[in-house]
């Protein structure tokens, strides 16, 4: 059962749900001072949602879905309508994704120094400046923490678009879970 995202103080065996680990393994980090917690008047522990997350990022554990509160951001550019509509409609279903699209590289440039997206799944083949030019810039900026899927049907685009600064290569046509799972890990959502 999934924790809701409002919930802000869990149980051992709450956070052993969410974690995918032993009850016992949340005691012992309770027991050895690395996970904060409290006891009720009847003994059992409890974890404060602050003191989980401050746990989860110092451990660097990867996020539960559950605890995600905001959406994130994810850029599509691609120039082929059909493809976006099935990238939006599917990463929008499995929750915790706001989508926006861009169908050239300037465009995709701009959106992404305006508002700074988490994920940007990015088309190699593109109109106006090309994909791989557009991850170049993009990873040229050092405070910009945008991580980069790049998708083409081209096989010799995987070298280029990787030595660029892409995160991740997929490619075309694209298998959804693999995308999914993609951006799940470097989203870092367990």
């Amino acid at each position: 059962m999934a924790e809701s995202p409002k919930k802000s103080i869990f149980t051992t065996h709450d956070v052993s749900r969410l974690l995918h680990v032993n009850p016992r393994s949340v005691i012992n980090w309770i027991e050895q001072s690395l996970l904060a917690s409290y006891r009720t008047p009847g003994g059992h522990r409890r974890i404060r949602r602050e003191d989980l997350l401050t746990f989860l990022h110092k451990h660097q554990i990867p996020l539960p879905a559950a605890l995600i509160e905001e959406k994130f951001s994810v850029l599509i550019v691609e120039d082929e309508d059909e493809i976006v509509d099935i990238l939006k409609t599917f990463l929008e279903r499995h929750g915790g994704y706001q989508v926006s699209s861009a169908s050239d590289g300037i465009t995709a440039l701009i959106e992404v120094g305006r508002g700074r997206p988490h994920l940007l799944i990015l088309d190699i083949l593109v109109p106006g400046v090309d994909g791989v030019e557009v991850c170049r810039r993009i990873k040229a900026d050092g405070a910009n923490k945008t991580a980069i899927i790049a998708i083409s049907g081209q096989a010799d685009a995987e070298a280029r678009v990787l030595q660029a600064g892409a995160d991740a290569f997929l490619p075309k046509p694209l298998d959804l879970d693999r995308l999914l799972a993609e951006s799940k890990r470097l989203l870092r959502i367990l």
